[in-house]
């Protein structure tokens, strides 16, 4: 009888534990719109397993963000139970009224579950109490002109409005068509507080610039917002990352991230917008814009020209609603008897007052050939204005200069004066000054021959250490070869100066003093390389090959021969 007893109490203790084992599937909202998550439990009582729950049913109607696991043990009245949890974080992927279908886990299966998803902006079934009428979250979109001109700016706008601690990263332009639209972010998102029927709502905006890139019906990709709200705060700023707030703050930490932070995506529809095609323009060069302004000055201001100098002139270009890639080149007339060497533009993007603007700036530097008045050609750039349809013009005026003599003028140029009718008044002097020069070096002579040849020798002494010419040579060679222009224009100049004189100040005096064609040639391809655009046309072989035909000659130096007729010159 004993032993029946205890059989008996076994059996019903075994019964008990088997009533006991539920596997079971519950969710924290029935309802609620599109694009919002919602938190399925899943709780296996009364036994534990190590397996995992089978999710694959899920996947057809459902995303799956996160899923975490918890156990917990419960002692109520001296009996033991244990449980386990599975908290999927999940968001619906159609609308409608939706089955959470039963979820295997081994020899358990959960209850199905359903659901009812609102579209966006739709209210929420009245008969869910859990939750108000209208949705927590939204968003819409927006652009101020629907027929544009193509490469036109287009101002799109993103609005979302949150009820309820929304955070996230700026929304995404989904995949498109890259080759028919550019877009670029106007400014961080503006947030503002409002109040809708009672209710404290943020409004977060984000501006963008759209520029269409061709012409006919064009589709403004769909824009997708990824975001999440923490259920356990009210947050006061709902895009607390983009001003550097921290979200794991007000008692929120790792241990229940998931419990806490629910994802949010939101999607607003492709927009779709007719573009008119590009206008005739002059030159051939579409160029949309809503404002261009040309702007021209001189470094240094208000120079003075002078034959052989080189002067530059800084052109700025300034296009409001336009992109940097879009800017025309600006093209410079020749002009007879100047030389022109415009350097690369340099480009950049702003945004003001709500528009990309940009700028350009070409340095172009001028180098006179002859003298007298020289005008420098009207700068125009043609552009198409999309507030009045119209083609207009941005223009510079034309500039008209004076150019002087410099020291490097031509033999022909300083031969001019001796043709015009001061030329007899011009040798009478010559010769005056002749005379006195002849004059004063028999009296020099006579009174300190011997201190004369002293100085010479200290002179040819400290000239000889100084500027050796094997030496001047090699730097020559070696700054040719190594590409390095600017130290090969100065080297030339101090070899110039050893070998004809220290009136030597330019390139062009040293061709005149070598009298060798192939190397004046050479420096004029020097000359126009040290300010060309790039220098990789040079041609360092054939520069080297004409130096080395000319740099051992023997020339003697004018200054030390005529030095009182240089100052009335």
């Amino acid at each position: 009888m004993k032993r029946f007893l205890v059989a008996l109490i076994a059996f019903l203790m075994l019964t008990q534990n088997t009533l006991a084992q539920t596997f079971s599937a519950k969710v924290n909202r029935d309802a609620l719109p599109e694009g919002e998550t919602f938190l399925l439990t899943l709780e296996l009582e009364g036994a534990s397993s190590n397996e995992s729950p089978d999710l694959s049913a899920l996947n057809d109607d459902f995303t799956t963000y996160s899923v975490s696991n918890a156990y917990r043990t419960n002692i109520i009245n001296g009996q033991m139970t244990q449980s386990r949890q599975w908290n999927l974080v999940l968001m619906p992927n159609k609308t409608g009224k939706l089955t959470i279908p039963a979820i295997s886990l081994g020899k358990y299966k959960s209850n199905p579950v359903e659901i009812t998803i609102a579209k966006a902006g739709d209210p929420l079934p009245l008969q869910d109490a859990g939750q108000t009428a209208q949705p927590r979250f939204k968003i819409s979109a927006s652009v101020d002109n629907k027929n544009p001109y193509v490469q036109q700016q287009i101002n799109y706008t993103l609005t979302l409005l949150d009820t309820g601690g929304l955070q996230g990263e700026e929304p995404v332009f989904m995949s498109g068509n890259d080759d028919e639209w550019i877009i670029k972010s106007l400014s961080t998102p503006s947030v503002e507080s409002k109040v809708i029927n009672g209710k404290s709502i943020r409004e977060i905006k984000f501006h963008y610039a759209l520029f269409p890139q061709k012409s006919g019906k064009l589709v403004i990709p769909a824009v997708r917002f990824n975001g999440y709200y923490l259920t356990k705060d009210s947050r006061k700023d709902p895009f607390g990352r983009f001003f550097n707030d921290d979200i794991f703050i007000s008692g929120f930490g790792m241990a229940d991230v998931f419990a806490t932070k629910n994802p949010v995506v939101l999607k607003v529809n492709p927009i779709e917008v007719e573009v008119k095609p590009a206008v005739n323009m002059p030159g051939n060069w579409w160029f949309p814009a809503e404002a261009v302004k040309l702007h021209a000055e001189f470094e240094p201001a208000n120079p003075s020209f002078k034959t052989g100098e080189a002067i530059s002139r800084n052109i700025y270009l300034k296009a409001e609603g336009v992109i940097d890639s879009q800017l025309p080149e600006i093209n410079f007339a020749q002009v007879e008897g100047l030389k022109q060497y415009p350097e690369k533009p340099q480009t950049k993007m702003t945004v003001e007052s709500g528009k990309i603007v940009s700028l350009e700036k070409i340095a172009n530097v001028y180098i006179p050939q002859k003298t007298g008045k020289i005008t420098l050609p009207a700068i125009k750039v043609p552009w198409f204005n999309t507030q009045n349809g119209q083609v207009e013009t941005a223009e510079i005026p034309p500039l008209e200069i004076n150019v002087a003599g410099g020291n490097n003028l031509t033999q022909q140029e300083e031969a001019k004066p001796q043709q015009t009718s001061l030329n007899e008044p011009v040798e009478m002097q010559m010769q005056k000054v002749e005379n006195i020069n002849n004059f004063s070096i028999y009296l020099l002579l006579a009174g300190a021959f011997g201190l004369g040849i002293v100085l010479c020798w200290a002179v040819m002494r400290m000239t000889s250490s100084q500027k050796p010419d094997k030496t001047t040579k090699k730097d020559i060679i070696k700054f040719a070869k190594d590409r390095n222009l600017k130290a090969l224009r100065d080297a030339l100049l101090n070899w110039g100066r050893e070998h004809f004189g220290d009136e030597i100040n330019n390139l062009g005096e040293i061709a005149s003093k070598a009298q060798n064609k192939e190397f004046d040639d050479e420096l004029e391809k020097l000359s126009e390389a040290l300010y060309a655009k790039s220098n990789q046309d040079w041609d360092a072989t054939a520069f080297i090959k004409a130096f080395e035909k000319i740099c051992d000659k023997k020339y003697e130096k004018t200054n030390a021969k005529e030095p009182l007729p240089k100052l009335y010159k």
